[in-house]
């Protein structure tokens, strides 16, 4: 099995075990992308490293499927996945937010930390999320 399967497989298990949930399929064929009943997008990254902060790299590739992604489907997710501690759930607003995707300077990064027993503070290239996100809150936010 490889990594990509490993931490990908952490995200879609609590996707497939949600009340909400019908669906699941590939989207775009890159094992990066997902299609979860019919009409939400997930995009997931993963961090190997084990203690936060967790460092997520962008590359104009990776942006580009994540915009193509919005013209398509009605909601898009990156779940961000900070090894064994959990999963950080942004939504595109969010996403949108902390990366500005229009600009063409790559790569482009997001950090995430979290004190013990707090929520993910998220930090991007280009700014910082204002709320903190919970992992508690995935994957029940992209079912809402």
């Amino acid at each position: 099995m490889s990594k990509a399967s490993f931490y990908h497989g952490v995200a879609l298990v609590r996707i497939i075990h949600h009340d909400a949930y019908e669906t699941l399929r590939v989207y775009i064929d890159n094992n990066s992308s997902y299609l979860v009943n019919k009409d939400i997008g997930i995009y997931i990254k993963y961090s190997e490293k084990k203690l936060p902060p967790w460092i997520f790299t962008f590359s104009e590739e990776h942006i580009m499927e994540i915009v193509a992604m919005t013209t398509k489907l009605k909601n898009i997710y990156i779940s961000l996945v900070c090894n064994e501690d959990g999963v950080c759930c942004l939504n595109w607003h969010e996403f949108a937010t902390i990366i500005s995707v229009d600009d063409r300077l790559f790569p482009k990064w997001i950090r995430i930390t979290r004190m013990k027993n707090e929520k993910y503070s998220v930090f991007g290239k280009d700014g910082k999320l204002k709320h903190k996100v919970g992992n508690i809150d995935f994957p029940k936010k992209i079912f809402l």
